[in-house]
């Protein structure tokens, strides 16, 4: 199990704060650190402000050494594919390559679901099957633009289009792909198509074991060997180092949740889906999901001020991890 870091900067983070975390996720080892794209609180706070995603991995490839960088997910409502293309590239130029020549920026791709930050905005948000559609064209026109070796490259879609377009200096090695959700027909079937990797958002290890094998049986049927892409899983964390500990994060957890309804049910959720406990306990968690068939995991850390958890994932659970496996 490869172990990396996720956060929610539309609550409330500043740059400077994002980038304590990402350094310090970059010193302890984790693989990845990977962000939302929201422009809004998916929590319903008010008053709490959020940045850029691809803005601010521009900073952050700067500013660290070897972590993976990468969004979860960008929203297909937000930008234009061809700007989209455009804009990581010039982010993965920016980072240079990981160990193995791979590339240091990840695109993740969803359909996007917050109705408030596109009325907010001015962002459009169709149906969920147009969301789709829009969302298949524009992973054909990221692909198309970065995997045409610089040749001119054309497509005509429904709702975007390019003409001989040349994406120079064309990406390479190619940002890494990940398709976001858990739906098992059309956001397997477009993983399978034109991305390395699906991330299912919060889900039970029997819930993982089910779309695994789903997965495997769509490559089957696309003709793809299923070792050639990842499946990840997106969850909550709340650990610490000793039973004190981890209920003293519980407490504040409870504590913001008694304001926002939506972090109540997080909280809810986190106890029957997430990653919580002492080391002992999360180990035990995360290596139920390895044999589910989980390969990397993106443990969602809410409080950003408190780089402490990161320490005990680096320091207490991965030994313990390593351990298991070997």
């Amino acid at each position: 199990m490869r172990i990396n870091l996720m956060i929610e900067p539309q609550e409330g983070m500043t740059y400077s704060e994002i980038l304590a975390v990402a350094r310090r996720a970059d010193e302890l080892g984790f693989e990845g650190l990977y962000r939302s794209d929201h422009y809004a609180s998916v929590f319903g706070r008010e008053g709490v402000g959020s940045t850029d995603a691809w803005t601010t991995l521009a900073g952050l490839v700067r500013e660290t050494e070897r972590i993976a960088l990468g969004t979860l997910v960008s929203p297909v409502t937000f930008r234009p594919a061809a700007n989209l293309a455009k804009v990581v590239a010039t982010v993965a130029e920016m980072a240079g390559t990981a160990v193995g020549q791979a590339s240091r920026v990840h695109l993740g791709m969803g359909t996007g679901w917050l109705v408030t930050e596109h009325t907010m905005y001015g962002l459009p948000f169709d149906d969920l099957g147009t969301r789709f559609r829009r969302l298949e064209e524009q992973l054909q026109i990221l692909r198309g633009l970065w995997d045409s070796n610089g040749e001119p490259f054309s497509f005509h879609g429904e709702f975007e289009g390019v003409k001989d377009a040349q994406l120079l200096p064309r990406p390479d090695p190619r940002p890494r792909v990940i398709v976001g959700g858990r739906g098992p027909v059309k956001t397997v079937r477009l993983a399978v198509r034109y991305a390395d990797e699906l991330n299912s958002p919060s889900a039970t290890p029997e819930e993982c074991w089910k779309l695994r094998a789903v997965l495997d049986d769509a490559c089957e049927r696309d003709g793809r060997d299923p070792s050639t892409i990842t499946f990840s899983l997106m969850t909550g964390c709340l650990v610490g180092a000793t039973t004190k500990d981890f209920r003293a994060r519980v407490r504040r957890l409870e504590t913001l949740a008694t304001r926002y309804p939506r972090l109540a049910d997080y909280h809810e959720r986190l106890a029957v889906r997430g990653v919580v406990g002492t080391p002992d306990q999360a180990t035990d968690r995360i290596g139920r999901l390895a044999e589910a068939g989980v390969e990397r995991i993106m443990l969602q850390h809410l409080f950003h001020d408190d780089l402490d958890l990161l320490d005990v994932v680096a320091e207490e659970i991965v030994p313990r991890l390593e351990t298991q496996a070997g």
